[in-house]
């Protein structure tokens, strides 16, 4: 008799706690997914405001903000949109990047490198008021390095990395080296659209002095880059 009431005291709890579990009652609420944001090229560009993290919902309000000479393009990574500000739903661990690029003179060519995902925006040209070198208010230094993994592009001056870069108008040999590290991508776009009222022409070569492109105008051209690369634009 003591054997049976025994089995019975176990039995009943073990039983107790299985319709309760199925009933979730002792299920405790998880942690909200992790939410990891980037700026592209970097915080140079411009800086992100987060709002709403660690709410109930897993709702968070993400809004670009770009400093002077950048303007916001695009949300990328595990959400793609131009909308800004963004509203994210959490449900899973998300990486996002804040993509910025380089706004201002209309002069010149604007030169696009890509991956697909992340883009460096470069201008250059020759306009009034330029000379060959650094000028202040004309040319634009380029930010810091990205993390590894994103796509970084500049034109290498003779003491700083620029992403915008005017020359002298007289001068007739005028050579950008324009350097080109990928990011998961080996298969990079270089597309240029020239400014209104240009009629600049140019050539774009790789470092052997192949010709990959006349830049006239617009167009694009895709490039292989599994490493570090240098490419030059002439006139």
């Amino acid at each position: 008799m003591n054997i049976r009431k025994a089995i019975i005291s176990l039995f009943i709890p073990g039983f107790l706690m299985m319709v309760l579990s199925s009933c979730n009652i002792f299920e405790e609420e998880g942690d909200l997914p992790n939410l990891s944001v980037n700026v592209a090229p970097t915080s140079v560009a411009g800086s992100v405001l987060t709002s709403g993290a660690g709410s109930g919902s897993g709702e968070v309000l993400l809004t670009a903000l770009a400093n002077n000479n950048w303007s916001f393009s695009h949300w990328s990574g595990d959400a793609e949109s131009e909308e800004n500000p963004l509203t994210l739903n959490l449900t899973r661990n998300t990486e996002i990047f804040a993509n910025f690029v380089i706004s201002g003179t209309e002069a010149g060519f604007n030169f696009t490198v890509t991956d697909g995902q992340f883009a460096s925006e470069l201008r250059f040209g020759q306009i009034d008021g330029a000379t060959d070198s650094f000028d202040s208010g004309i040319d634009l230094e380029a930010p810091p390095p990205p993390p590894s993994g994103v796509l970084y592009a500049w034109f290498e001056g003779s003491d700083r990395r620029l992403i915008r870069d005017f020359r002298n108008p007289f001068t007739s040999d005028a050579v950008w080296e324009l350097r080109v590290v990928p990011g998961g991508s080996e298969i990079v776009t270089f597309s240029w659209v020239s400014g209104e009222g240009s009629d600049e022409r140019f050539t774009l070569f790789d470092e052997s002095g192949e010709e990959i492109a006349e830049l006239d105008g617009s167009g694009s051209a895709d490039v292989s880059v599994e490493t570090s690369t240098v490419f030059f634009i002439r006139k």
